[in-house]
């Protein structure tokens, strides 16, 4: 996050075994699956689980598809699934093998390095299995079901392929297929929480929000410019994915789909992208008059309090080891309505600023490492922007505090603010404004950081909940965060 004209201101392993839901019976997945795949090795254990996947999307779609095909049944992948081990591919640089003949692979063979592709050519899909590879090592750190997300992502580009969405005049960017294919995921997610995916019938929101971390921190990394944009960023991803799993298929595959708006841009401001986006630790706690993001919260609840007649009284921010009031008794981060603070430790500051995951390309080799604990600057300020959210359900409808609908409507509040205020550099009317890569530092904190008991508390709700409402404040009226 990046502040202008104010001076000195601050500017998200493989498992597959049974698991017990608490008071209910234990969850058994099904035999693992015997789906045909080219060039599958049969000592890998991140093979099987991509065709359990597989199986069990495609067996989702059997059901779902003449649903948005006006009838038609599912028809089969023609050109058939496709393992490859990148790592061979990486330091030899050709594919060999059956493997070599799938399309897009005999097109361009590094392609498939540290990749996982339907492909348009021969409408197959490719993966690349080296364990030291990217969805090998997103697998073990997430689990399987965050392995069954991207390949029901895949499979989504599938289902666009047969209803034509590639073949549209004008041709559609490539953000918006790849936004459908997230949706697509997030509607068959929906299916395994119902428990109607046979392989992944353990899926729990717990699980989920795990998996929803992988998902966040595969994410493609902030373009250098508009032409470098493609996935979406983070939130744009974990957006599509959660409407899909609210709305379904029905949604993800509508016309109407393709009028949604994304969020991902690069960096116009040299200064803010030579420091990643991130000012540093001590100006985003700043407890002084001169913090610009307090200023800003502040100014915007004052303004947005006019549209209905309240009047909005501007918080403090301080600095204390545990809330003067409020919280549970762990707690190191929160609002006290009676004298109209958030509170934050040091500790719990530092630990959400140094928060963010990602990844780390060995480009010899393709070898990936997965780092966490990287500066965000904007994971701490969303959780400075919910206390805040708290503040105004207090001051504007005298509510409760403590709930599970408190915290949702502060974190909705929180969207809403960060809509104000993510535009570029420069801007006219805006003294403050989000960085590129603040937004996904803003949904890593929602999946992760609010709910513990060193923050606000779950309350009840789940990494999913916090993002759907955030999602809700940022892409809706204020009126809709009224819980």
């Amino acid at each position: 996050m990046r502040a202008t004209a104010i001076a000195g201101v601050a500017a998200l392993c493989l498992s597959g075994c049974a698991s017990a839901l608490t008071g209910e019976p234990a969850a058994v997945n099904a035999p693992n699956s015997n789906l045909k795949v080219i060039g599958s090795d049969s000592s890998s254990s991140f093979d099987q689980t991509v065709k359990n996947a597989l199986s069990d999307v495609m067996a989702f779609w059997k059901t779902e598809y003449p649903k948005v095909s006006g009838g038609k049944p599912l028809e089969p992948l023609k050109g058939g699934l496709y393992s490859v081990d990148g790592l061979k591919v990486a330091t030899t640089g050709e594919v060999t093998g059956p493997a070599s003949q799938e399309g897009c692979i005999k097109r361009s063979s590094s392609f498939i390095v540290d990749n996982g592709a339907f492909c348009i050519i021969d409408d197959s899909i490719a993966w690349d299995r080296a364990q030291t590879h990217l969805f090998a090592q997103l697998a073990k750190q997430y689990g399987s079901l965050m392995v069954a997300l991207i390949f029901a992502h895949e499979f989504g580009h599938a289902i666009s392929y047969r209803l034509g969405v590639f073949d549209r005049s004008p041709r559609l960017q490539t953000i918006y297929t790849e936004s459908q294919a997230d949706c697509a995921a997030g509607a068959w997610a929906a299916s395994a929480l119902k428990r109607q995916s046979a392989h992944f019938v353990d899926t729990t929101p717990e699980k989920l929000d795990n998996a929803l971390e992988g998902f966040l921190d595969g994410r493609d990394q902030t373009p250098g410019t508009i032409n470098e944009i493609s996935h979406g960023n983070g939130f744009d991803r974990l957006s599509a994915l959660a409407d899909g799993l609210q709305n379904g298929v029905k949604y993800c595959y509508s016309d109407n789909y393709f009028k949604r708006t994304f969020t991902e841009r690069p960096f116009n401001d040299p200064a803010d992208y030579a420091a990643g986006g991130n000012q540093p630790l001590s100006d985003v706690i700043d407890t002084s008059s001169s913090n610009g993001f307090v200023a800003d919260l502040n100014r915007f609840w004052k303004a947005a309090g006019k549209t209905i007649n309240k009047t909005f009284k501007p918080v403090s921010l301080k600095q204390a080891d545990h809330p003067k009031c409020g919280g549970t008794p762990s707690s190191e981060f929160g609002y006290c309505p009676s004298d109209n603070t958030v509170y934050f430790s040091n500790s719990f500051a530092r630990a959400a600023y140094y928060s963010l995951p990602g990844v780390q390309f060995d480009e010899d080799n393709g070898n990936v490492t997965l780092v966490f604990n990287q500066a965000a600057d904007y994971a701490l300020g969303e959780l400075i922007s919910v206390g805040w959210g708290l503040a105004v359900r207090h001051q504007f409808f005298g509510a409760d505090m403590d709930s599970t609908k408190a915290l949702n409507a502060a974190v909705c509040y929180s969207g809403a603010y960060a809509k104000n205020v993510n535009v570029p550099a420069g801007t006219a009317g805006h003294n403050f404004y989000l960085s590129p890569s603040d937004l996904d530092e803003a949904v890593s904190a929602l999946l992760d950081l609010a709910g513990q008991d060193r923050a606000f508390g779950a309350r009840g709700t789940t990494g999913l909940d916090r993002i759907q409402a955030f999602n809700r404040g940022y892409k809706q009226s204020l009126s809709s965060c009224n819980y």
